[in-house]
């Protein structure tokens, strides 16, 4: 495997001024990559502008701290809920008041972290079906 570290990278006054002001870590995670794997993820890195193992470390804190489905995802359900029983209400050609609405609305507003939680779910065992 070929090293892919530039001139740049070895900046001592770049590594230093990236260490500032944080506490001194101690500990490592480390995994095996194939080569195609390590191009991706220094292609992400270099599109950050950051060496691979500040913004892989960035990447798995973020992923460990997120508490539930992704925002967009949630949103996307919220709309793909409302259109449904919008359209819906349109096929059996019944007007939509504004009350019906609301009704909606407020329905998906309470159920739609709930259903892209699920969804989210459904894609892992999936996904971890099809690596097995």
């Amino acid at each position: 495997m070929s090293c892919t570290t530039s001139p740049d990278d070895l900046d001592l006054g770049t590594r230093l001024r990236r260490s500032r002001g944080r506490s001194g870590r101690v500990f490592s995670v480390n995994s095996k990559l194939t080569e195609p794997e390590l191009r991706l993820l220094e292609s992400a890195a270099a599109h950050n502008g950051k060496a691979v193992s500040e913004w892989a470390r960035e990447i798995l804190i973020e992923a460990a701290q997120r508490s539930g489905p992704d925002v967009v995802l949630v949103e996307l359900v919220a709309t793909r809920m409302l259109l449904v029983n919008m359209l819906k209400m349109i096929g059996q050609t019944r007007a939509l008041p504004e009350a019906e609405y609301t009704k909606i609305h407020t329905e998906v507003q309470k159920v739609k972290r709930k259903i892209a939680r699920e969804l989210a779910e459904q894609t892992e065992r999936l996904n971890s079906t099809k690596e097995s």
